[in-house]
């Protein structure tokens, strides 16, 4: 729900996510021209809907997309604050713009199925993340994900997986299967690089260090790599003994370094490495 809350923008800030949904808007509708339609390809949600219209019916992508939308945005308009409304709002009337203005503009890549799945879902991914960074969306199930997420209490995940299972479910039976295999790697990939796209290439590593020489240990890592730590007080569940804990944070390049002072000051050390997909703070990310 974290990318949905309600903030409150400067002028600058609105700019600036705008700029970044009509970015991301464009990037969808190329990847829908150049890549998913000229395989026949689907792609997640309303949009899938929409590509299936098309395929079927000859219904242009952009009016099925608009179409669907308009009793999605009616509904949103009384459940979810405005702000993310007219963002949203923002996004869809960019795709349905972008969509139709670049369906000639732009030839259709020469690939195979598999590659067109690969690039195409990746292209959309990049440009659903750019608009979730914008605190937009192209309409469709994220808005009705936050609707459920209010009124039922059920995760943007979940609605988000139901309705991709829909499009699934709807190509096997009007499509040959291997249309439905690949759209299933197109969603996969939109889906991974979506994540990439707002929260960046993942090379940052969160360390829980449980050590009897945990003073000697943090005292290295501050004076050796620079980077801040943070004791916590715990105690073991079997020994009964209490423990001060270390937690630091580190990049991939410095985990070699970090496990070499662990090793070398306490071999007998518990160590716990886990990912931290977003980090904010001195000597990391800074953001307003």
């Amino acid at each position: 729900m974290g990318r949905f809350l309600k903030i409150r923008f400067s002028p600058w800030e609105v700019v600036i996510n705008l700029l970044q949904i009509m970015a991301g808007s464009l990037l969808v509708a190329v990847s829908l021209n150049i890549l998913l339609i000229p395989h026949g390809l689907l792609a997640g949600g309303v949009s899938g809907l929409a590509l299936t219209l098309f395929y079927l019916f000859k219904i242009p992508v952009y009016l099925s997309i608009l179409v669907i939308n308009i009793p999605i945005f009616w509904w949103a308009a009384r459940e979810i604050n405005r702000q993310f409304l007219l963002y949203s709002l923002a996004g869809t009337l960019a795709l349905t713009i972008f969509q139709p203005a670049t369906y000639n503009l732009i030839e259709p890549l020469q690939v195979d199925l598999f590659l067109a799945s690969i690039f195409g879902g990746g292209l959309s991914g990049v440009g659903l993340g750019l608009v979730f960074r914008g605190h937009g969306s192209t309409g469709g199930t994220d808005i009705i994900a936050v609707i459920l997420k209010k009124k039922k209490n059920m995760s943007i995940g979940e609605v988000g997986f139901y309705a991709n299972l829909l499009v699934i479910i709807i190509s096997l039976a009007f499509f040959p299967l291997d249309i439905g295999l690949y759209t299933v790697i197109s969603m996969f990939v939109a889906g991974k690089m979506i994540d990439v796209t707002i929260t960046g290439l993942n090379l940052n590593k969160s360390v829980m260090i449980v050590s009897n020489m945990s003073e000697e240990i943090g005292g290295r890592i501050i004076n050796e790599m620079h980077r801040g730590v943070t004791y916590f007080t715990g105690r073991g569940a079997f020994s009964r003994e209490n423990k001060t804990i270390i937690n630091c944070v580190a990049n991939r390049f410095e985990l070699a370094k970090l496990k070499h002072i662990i090793s070398e000051t306490d071999p007998d050390a518990f160590v716990y490495i886990s990912d931290a997909s977003e980090v904010l703070g001195k000597g990391f990310t800074r953001k307003k």
